[in-house]
């Protein structure tokens, strides 16, 4: 049995950590010894992703994933999956999107404008870890996230999204792997 006591987590009490995939989220229910919950089995995220975003794409070679939208623009979000990221789903608020493990996938916030809060919860005790980025799949990402921003706002909407200072994430040269924004 665990020394701390359950306890309810404020989405905002917790800090977000910048992920490997460009977006924030934050370990709401973290197992690890010095997290919240220590010795816990499952974690808990809270995903905050920007309007237009379009994170790497990435996998989880060790946990499964579910991810439960609480909160979208109307647009939804999108997961693009598969090893060419050739299957995609749309979620909008109180869907849920199971990703099992070693699935490349990454998300495209439809919305230029609102951002996409979600729990994201693993087969693991963090969510800041099991998270290899598959920079092969970035060009796919960002040619199919256009595509599906296009068909959603219109041939103006990169345009629309620069203006609106939105930026998609790309690896740093500098540091491979290492998030870098970029021109969306």
């Amino acid at each position: 049995m665990s020394k701390k006591p359950p306890t309810a987590i404020p989405f905002e009490s917790i800090d977000p950590v910048l992920t490997p995939q460009g977006h924030r989220i934050r370990p709401l229910v973290d197992g690890r010894d010095n997290g919240n919950a220590p010795g816990i089995e499952l974690c808990a995220g809270g995903l905050d992703v920007p309007g237009g975003f379009i994170a790497n794409p990435h996998r989880h070679v060790e946990t499964d994933v579910i991810v439960l939208v609480y909160d979208c623009g109307d647009e939804g979000a999108l997961t693009l999956f598969g090893e060419n990221l050739e299957f995609e789903a749309l979620q909008h608020r109180g869907d849920v999107l199971p990703i099992q493990k070693g699935w490349p996938h990454t998300v495209v916030n439809l919305s230029l404008t609102t951002p996409i809060r979600a729990y994201e919860f693993r087969s693991n005790r963090t969510v800041v870890v099991d998270n290899p980025l598959l920079p092969h799949l970035r060009p796919i990402a960002e040619d199919r996230g256009r595509e599906f921003l296009t068909a959603v706002h219109g041939s103006n909407a990169m345009a629309l999204a620069r203006l609106s200072g939105l930026k998609s994430v790309g690896p740093d040269p500098a540091t491979p792997g290492g998030p870098q924004a970029v021109g969306g």
